[in-house]
């Protein structure tokens, strides 16, 4: 019996497995810590043309299932709400004041595991001079052990020393046992090697590093040691600095195919990271685009599926009586039969006009009945049997052929994660006790459950990039391993004593057999875990890591970068390749001769705004103008924006006209109306807008009006002919007239002074055609000459810009010019509008802003793509380097 102590490698077990195979024994064990190396031992042994029987290569726990098949292990999910009732029923006086923190619940479960494996009976020993945190914990302890026993449940310590019990009385069929892959033994654990070190020859690996002085020592003590000496060859390693992770995962990606091309399967590359977040879902998406293909040796959790938040939401929406703001979710799920078609989209519009709001809309009647679940009581097993038939509301996947691998595993997800619905249901039905609850009492604990379940991704790819955090990467060995977020508290991670068993406790509690780790005994695992990593490689190591984060905080580099000895290089420059070939730009003109003749007949009748969105970019009125589409209602506390103000200020000045000693009555009435219209809802967002509102028509109503001016209309609403084929509509806010001088024009604008300036000087720029028509309609109505063009800005202060003949008093009030210059003004526009009409007709409809900054608040930057339009190098757009 011998005890191989090289740097945790899991060769020395395999060759003398391979040489057990290659006589044909088959009395010959291999045992490993995790599935995932025994899969691949077996593969290994496969491929060299050996039959392996599939329970000669198991993991440990799969070895002794037969053994202890009638006890039934507790989940943690169960330990977890066992906890959480003995917390809410009697906690411990040092517990009470944080009975109900998820926090705590969390870090008392996880404990509970680990005291389990670690104690040598089934009941902790009464041992002195413990603190009263941890006092409170082994009451709690024996607590949840003994409503566990009751529930015929097992923790994990105690079924492995049931399972020693029973293999030592009943013996096994193996001359020779072989373990490889781990890195420490637990208390119960070492009963099971106890008893095949008296039944069969033992062989075991294990790393010499310092934190597990003591397992080897314990070892040591039973078996033969034999020294090997560390592999002679190393990986040749280099170290990468990125500017982010971003250009860290796209760095790892671009060197990952350049190996690929070089003749690198993928299935000989590995990225290792020190756990899954933040790097894992930053990876996938990253490989994704990148067309690599990759397997991540991670558990999903059922919470994180798709499937979990739409039964889970549809469960809370139901307890809420439909309310809209939790539907909305719902509908626009994959697994609403409403998604993506446009029922969907029209059933979405609804809701969001209708918030905030409640109640089951017609496109949803199918889910009515769910209601008499709302006011029932029933058990756990019963609740368990009804939302069980929630499934049928998650339409099953249509499965056919020819489709993508990554198809078939989101297909495999999506019933994996139906199963393990139901397991979340059972859990909960049974670690509650079986008692009459609510269905609000029985979605809490669901909701603390699901995280705890697992969706089996049932990925078996095998030429695919793996995916492993470092705990997963000691067991393996693989030519090209890449090894990402090497920063300060990222790796090595730092640990502290632990809050309820300090490290005082644990050593008080090892002097009594009960050996649990301490900070300083996990803070050396750090160091180990980097160099099993790094021996990971067999070829080629890549360390890299982020300059700073995603706000802008600089990270410092791991201090174990040092030991490597290699200076650190800047990442390598990465264009993301084409998952396509590029196609030729489509046209932006339109030519069919009867989509021009529809073009025509629509841009019949324009309006000035029309006329100024074309100026602006002839793709935004083409989007906004003719095709209309229907956006989202907004949210709201943004409904009440300065559009909407600005009509309700529009119509309080057009019908106080007439009763000026009423205005404030009719404002009143006008903004109660709009909101009720637009469900604004109440608040202080709403009587701030309320009282800004009302302060800037009082401060209008009291400032000095226009000298001379003598007001004929109010709202007038024009439609005139400008040219054969052409119409010109409108609404001119306010008519006036100077005897002896002409029409003024007056356009109201909630707005600032500044913002009242800016029309101007977009006018002259020719980007504004509003004024030149607006005077242009009221010459024409009323056959006047026109003598002023007007803005009044209502919003902060009272503000006039505009243009208007010399007038005595009008000092302060735009600027003032001849009456030549106000022609041109109009014959500007018309000629502008004119030009406008023709360009629309003949269907240039190309995306070509005039002001690029006003694209980031166009409701179609996301459909022009005029980024890409402008010629910009993809190299700039990726952020990357030619």
């Amino acid at each position: 019996m011998l005890l191989f102590s090289n740097f945790g490698q899991t060769r020395p077990p395999q060759d003398a497995f391979r040489a057990a195979l290659a006589r044909g024994a088959s009395d010959t064990l291999l045992l490993t810590p995790t599935t995932s190396l025994a899969e691949q031992r077996r593969e290994q042994y496969a491929r060299q043309g050996f039959l392996v029987r599939p329970d000669s290569i198991v993991t440990l726990s799969r070895f002794l299932e037969p053994l202890v098949r009638d006890c039934r292990p507790a989940p943690p999910a169960v330990v977890d709400r066992v906890v959480a009732a003995e917390l809410s029923a009697a906690p411990p006086d040092v517990f009470a004041p944080l009975a109900q923190s998820p926090g705590l619940r969390r870090n008392l479960a996880a404990l509970v595991d680990e005291v389990a494996s670690a104690l040598p009976c089934d009941h902790p020993p009464v041992v002195e001079g413990l603190t009263e945190a941890a006092a409170a914990f082994f009451e709690l302890y024996n607590r949840v052990s003994h409503r566990l026993t009751d529930a015929g449940l097992w923790l994990r310590g105690a079924r492995l020393r049931e399972a020693a019990a029973r293999l030592r009385s009943q013996g096994h069929p193996w001359r020779t046992v072989h373990v490889a892959g781990f890195h420490g033994f637990t208390p119960a654990e070492r009963d099971i090697l106890e008893v095949l070190l008296a039944s069969a020859q033992l062989c075991i690996a294990l790393p010499e590093t310092d934190s597990l002085a003591e397992t080897r020592q314990w070892l040591a003590a039973r078996m033969e040691v034999t020294h090997l000496p560390d592999p002679p060859r190393s990986p040749h390693i280099e170290v990468r600095s990125a500017a982010g992770s971003q250009r860290e995962a796209e760095g790892i990606a671009t060197e990952i195919l350049h190996a690929y091309h070089d003749g690198t399967p993928f299935r000989h590359m590995a990225v290792v990271m020190r756990s899954e977040q933040p790097y894992r879902p930053l990876l996938e998406a990253t490989f994704e685009r990148y067309g690599i293909p990759a397997r991540a040796y991670f558990q999903n959790r059922l919470s994180d599926h798709p499937l979990s938040r739409f039964l889970t939401g549809l469960l809370a929406a139901l307890r809420k009586h439909w309310d809209y703001e939790a539907l909305l979710p719902l509908v626009a799920s994959p697994y609403s039969r409403h998604w993506p078609f446009y029922i969907g989209d029209r059933l979405d519009h609804l809701l969001r006009a209708k918030l905030p709001g409640a109640g089951l809309p017609a496109g949803l009647a199918h889910w009515s009945e769910w209601e008499p679940l709302r006011d029932q009581v029933l058990s756990p097993p019963q609740w368990a049997a009804e939302l069980a038939g929630l499934l049928k509301l998650a339409a099953l996947p249509e499965v056919r052929d020819a489709v993508s691998p990554a198809q078939v595993l989101t297909w495999r997800r999506e019933l994996s994660a139906r199963e393990g619905w139901n397991n979340a249901l059972q859990l909960c039905a049974l670690a509650l006790p079986d008692l009459p609850i609510t269905l609000a009492a029985f979605c809490q604990h669901l909701d603390e459950v699901l995280p705890h379940v697992n969706v089996d991704d049932r990925d078996a790819r095998r030429d695919a990039v793996a995916l492993l955090d470092a705990y997963e990467a000691r067991q393996w060995r693989v030519p090209l391993v890449f090894l990402c977020g090497m920063v300060e508290r990222g790796f090595p991670r730092y640990h502290t004593q632990h809050p309820i068993l300090t490290d005082a406790d644990r050593q008080l509690l090892a002097a009594q057999g009960i050996v649990l780790r301490t900070s300083g005994e996990r803070q050396r695992d750090e160091q180990s875990l980097f160099e099993a990593v790094v021996r990971s490689a067999s070829e080629r190591l890549v360390v890299s890591y982020p300059k700073a984060g995603a706000s802008g905080e600089e990270f410092l580099p791991s201090f174990l970068l040092a030991q490597l000895e290699t200076p650190a290089q800047p990442a390598v420059p990465c264009r993301p390749p084409a998952l396509w070939r590029k196609s030729a730009l489509l046209s932006t003109q339109i030519r069919d001769r009867q989509l021009l003749t529809q073009l025509r007949k629509l841009r019949g009748a324009l309006s000035p705004t029309a006329i100024e969105s074309y100026l602006q970019c002839p793709f935004q009125f083409f989007n906004r103008h003719l095709l209309r589409p229907e956006e989202p209602p907004a949210e709201p506390a943004e409904r009440l924006d300065l559009l909407l103000q600005g009509n309700i200020l529009h119509q309080t000045l057009a019908l106080s006209e007439g009763s000026p000693l009423f205005v404030e009555e009719i404002f009143l009435r006008l903004f109660r109306e709009s909101c009720e219209k637009e469900a604004v809802p109440h608040g202080w967002r709403t009587e701030k807008a309320r009282l800004d509102l009302r302060r800037n028509l009082l401060r209008f109503l009291a400032s000095p009006p226009l000298a001379g001016a003598r007001t004929l209309e109010v709202e007038n609403d024009f439609d005139l002919k400008l040219s054969d084929d052409l119409r010109i509509r409108g609404k001119i806010d306010r008519l006036a007239e100077l005897p002896d001088r002409g029409l003024v024009v007056i356009d109201y604008k909630y707005s600032t002074p500044e913002r009242v300036r800016g029309r101007i000087r977009s006018h002259l720029r020719g980007e504004l055609v509003q004024g030149g028509l607006y005077l242009w309609a009221a010459q024409k109505m009323k056959r006047l000459k026109p003598a002023a063009m007007l803005y009044c800005g209502l919003r902060n202060e009272v503000s006039w810009a505009g243009w208007h003949l010399p007038m005595f008093g009008w000092q302060d009030v735009g600027e003032s010019c001849d009456a030549e210059q106000l022609n041109l003004i109009i014959k500007q526009a018309v000629d502008t509008s004119l030009d406008v009409a023709s360009r629309i007709s003949a269907g240039i409809i190309a995306p070509d802003p005039a002001d690029e900054k006003k694209c980031t608040w166009c409701e179609s930057r996301d459909l022009c793509r005029v980024e890409v339009t402008a010629n910009q190098p993809l190299t700039q757009i990726m952020g990357g380097q030619a």
